[in-house]
């Protein structure tokens, strides 16, 4: 299953060609991050003060078309791996929210890895049963086994 967000597109995202730069697309789906970690019951507020959190430590990122200010985009979150203290996250992002049997145009393509760790020093620590439960149904190909 694929966890979905919106964001719109503003002012401060952009460069002076009114076009996001493309450092901002790095919040955007970090942003997307946190929305879906606070979906699945474990905002990321909560984890920071329970002493953990989920920095990255790897992305690969494909930039495929402009967003521009005031654009509206549809930002997909999937999982593609649950390992016992890494999560491997699948981005995209598209330039308008879905219409029914309609997808927009995809403008980015991006694969990471975050590591359950401790907060602030960084240890990995291994991902808990309850945190393990919430993020399967958006592991890659887990429908069909749900």
């Amino acid at each position: 299953m694929k966890f979905t967000t919106h964001k719109r597109v503003r002012f401060h995202h952009c460069d002076p060609a009114g076009i996001v730069f493309y450092p901002q697309f790095f919040y955007l789906m970090h942003e997307a991050q946190e929305d879906f970690l606070a979906h699945i019951g474990f905002p990321l507020p909560v984890l920071i003060a329970e002493g953990t959190g989920v920095p990255i430590v790897n992305l690969k990122t494909e930039f495929l078309g402009m967003c521009r200010n005031g654009d509206e985009l549809t930002i997909t979150l999937e999982l593609t791996r649950i390992g016992n203290a890494s999560i491997g996250m699948h981005y995209e992002i598209y330039d308008r929210p879905p219409v029914p049997g309609k997808t927009g145009t995809i403008k980015l393509r991006a694969d990471g890895v975050v590591v359950h760790a401790e907060v602030p020093h960084g240890k990995p620590v291994p991902i808990s049963d309850e945190l393990r439960s919430a993020l399967l149904p958006y592991l890659h190909g887990s429908e069909k086994h749900i």
